[in-house]
């Protein structure tokens, strides 16, 4: 399976290239500004995308390579940043698309209780000595992930939406309201990178050769859109601004 490592290795050097530059550029941004989305968000790309999803990958790829009380001290601090990361997106959701409803801080509280319990319980079973995540409580963890994510795309997509429709009045930035589409598609595809990267944790490689390639491709095409949409939404090069600027808006359904 050297294949897939000689695969993985681009592309994943490519989702961490864009989510640092993204990070670092917001939270530059929020520096200059003082404003709190920019923070929240720059903070949450740098923890999940450099420093959690590095960690548990390495303390994965590395059980039978290293200590298992290595392993595990890798794990722990990979998920604590990672629950730190969706913490920080919630929060980021919330306070953005939806600061005055009452409901919005409970639906926060709910995911991310998901990755907190199952932290908690994975702990107390020995986590940090074994490296070993049980399979239940795994499951309950990536539930909280898929469920920020798609609340993140549920809200960009309806914004998207709105902002269509000012455009056609031409009551809105071009640019901003394109910003929302990448942003909906790029919380898409991370669904996507995060839903292709378990498999090959539980597949047997070899009884399952045809199934982990194909997932490998799904896996390698989510996670250079998800590299090229970050970069176009918040570093558009000018040719795309002037491209946007410049171009007929399509009229909204």
């Amino acid at each position: 399976m050297d294949e897939i490592t000689i695969i993985q290795f681009p592309v994943g050097a490519s989702y961490l290239l864009a989510v640092g530059v993204v990070g670092c550029r917001l939270l530059m941004l929020a520096r200059r500004t003082g404003q709190l989305p920019e923070r929240l968000l720059g903070l949450s790309l740098l923890l999940g995308g450099i420093l959690g999803g590095p960690l548990e990958a390495a303390a994965l790829a590395g059980k039978g390579e290293f200590d298992p009380a290595v392993a595990g001290g890798l794990l722990v601090a990979g998920k604590l940043s990672a629950m730190a990361a969706l913490a920080l997106q919630c929060t980021f959701v919330w306070r953005v698309f939806r600061p005055s409803e009452s409901w919005a801080p409970w639906l926060f509280a709910l995911i991310v209780a998901f990755p907190i319990a199952a932290f908690g319980e994975s702990l107390a079973g020995g986590m940090a000595s074994s490296g070993e995540v049980p399979f239940f409580w795994f499951w309950v963890e990536q539930i909280g992930r898929v469920c920020a994510s798609c609340w993140l795309v549920a809200e960009g997509a309806r914004y998207h939406g709105m902002m269509r429709r000012r455009l056609a009045l031409g009551l809105a930035d071009p640019l901003v309201t394109n910003r929302f589409l990448l942003w909906t598609l790029a919380g898409i595809a991370s669904i996507v990178f995060m839903l292709t990267a378990v498999p090959p944790m539980f597949l047997d490689p070899h009884q399952h050769e045809l199934l982990l390639v194909i997932d490998l491709v799904v896996f390698s095409v989510a996670g250079v859109a998800v590299s090229v949409l970050y970069l176009l939404a918040f570093l558009p090069p000018r040719a795309y601004r002037r491209l946007l600027v410049g171009a007929e808006m399509i009229e909204p359904t």
